[in-house]
């Protein structure tokens, strides 16, 4: 439960971050609707889909297992470099995303296209944001 919370804080730190970045200021910040958070390995696992969002529309699940985003395999990967260089860009670009299915055999390939996203972030039960100085 620790690593699961330990995970959703930098997930939603990245987020954070991010949001104050010149691209979001410039309205240049989109997105495909996608929360998720990574294994051990480098894969992403999606926790949830925006409701409205490219990835639902696209057909993604919770629990699914995002393995490669375009030509990068996530194997080996680090989760900020994937968010920052593949998951993140610009509106209207588009992205394409390979992903297992727990239940179902083989890989799946959907092309999803980014959209503008809010700055509104959904507070979870529990989880909280350090402030800058906080050590716990």
């Amino acid at each position: 439960m620790i690593r699961i919370r330990l995970a959703l804080v930098v997930v939603l730190s990245l987020f954070l971050c991010c949001l104050n970045s010149p691209c979001v200021a410039q309205e240049k910040f989109a997105g495909t609707g996608i929360q998720a958070v990574p294994i051990v390995s480098g894969e992403l696992v999606v926790l949830d889909v925006v409701s409205g969002s490219p990835a639902e529309r696209a057909g993604l699940h919770p629990g699914d297992l995002i393995v490669q985003v375009d030509d990068y395999p996530l194997k080996g990967s680090e989760f900020a470099d994937v968010v920052r260089k593949y998951l993140w860009g610009e509106a209207g670009e588009s992205l394409s995303l390979i992903y297992l299915r727990p239940g179902l055999e083989g890989r799946f390939s959907r092309r999803l296209v980014r959209e503008p996203l809010t700055g509104e972030v959904e507070k979870i039960p529990g989880i909280r944001l350090m402030q800058p100085g906080e050590t716990e």
